[in-house]
């Protein structure tokens, strides 16, 4: 592990946005052309909800200073969602996703993905993946954990504070603010890509604190060894918020243990 290892909790108030993972794979162009009519019947009592799109992807940085970042994929995409929208399975050409807005357990979020990959294998039979991502988005609101007026240097530890470490500057002279980095993990060439800062989540324009990471390798994996990649990853992005966040934090977010 690469950040200190903590005990595994489940948060009452949960500070979680979505989790998002996604698995490329080599391009199929029968996803492409033809209709994914037996994925969907095999997905329909959970995921109703059918739409088509367009899936466009962006590397995260461009070498050149103040250019825009590069384009790496695009193309048809097909997309199946829950009733309430909450959950979302997306399938294209050379990837398939899932993502959630109601994130209750890890066991939940596998169990559901390790269907979709079985499915996946079962129709288009992917040689093998070629990137493997598991990506956690939260989003610290003071006023959900009444938490009003306490600093951030308070709630979070000084690698992830950013400008806000400083006492220099008062907090609200500092409307924007947002910083990244990315991490090797040490195995399987595994990194972290995490991004942090201001983010308003709701429609009173309050600032809360934005933690984005995602976990994931490129190393070429085999079907059969994609659960090991993702709890691997998991136990990863447990560790790395519990490393971003303050005693006081912790204890205001409600943590139950979980055995």
């Amino acid at each position: 592990m690469k950040f200190p290892e903590s005990p595994r909790v489940r948060y009452i108030r949960n500070p979680l946005a979505e989790v998002i993972c996604q698995l490329r794979f080599p391009k199929i162009l029968r996803i492409e052309k033809e209709a994914p009519v037996d994925f969907q019947e095999a997905v329909r009592a959970d995921y109703p909800i059918f739409s088509t799109g367009q899936s466009i992807e962006f590397s995260l940085s461009n070498p050149q200073p103040n250019s825009p970042p590069v384009l790496f994929g695009q193309g048809s995409s097909y997309e199946f969602a829950n009733k309430t929208g909450e959950w979302k399975l997306v399938l294209a050409s050379d990837f398939i996703a899932l993502s959630t807005f109601k994130y209750e357990s890890w066991e939940d979020f596998k169990k559901r993905l390790l269907i979709a990959i079985e499915l996946l294998a079962k129709y288009y039979k992917p040689s093998y993946f070629t990137r493997i991502g598991l990506r956690y988005q939260d989003v610290i609101m003071r006023s959900e954990l009444n938490l009003v007026g306490r600093p951030w240097r308070e709630l979070l530890k000084p690698p992830i504070l950013g400008i806000f470490a400083t006492d220099d500057l008062l907090e609200n002279d500092l409307p924007q603010a947002f910083s990244h980095f990315v991490c090797h993990l040490g195995y399987a060439d595994a990194m972290v890509s995490a991004k942090y800062g201001l983010a308003i989540k709701n429609a009173t324009n309050e600032l809360g604190y934005f933690i984005d990471a995602d976990f994931h390798t490129e190393k070429i994996v085999e079907t059969d060894d994609v659960s090991a990649y993702l709890d691997q990853f998991n136990r990863e992005a447990r560790n790395f918020f519990q490393w971003c966040i303050t005693p006081s934090l912790h204890q205001a977010l409600g943590p139950e243990s979980i055995e």
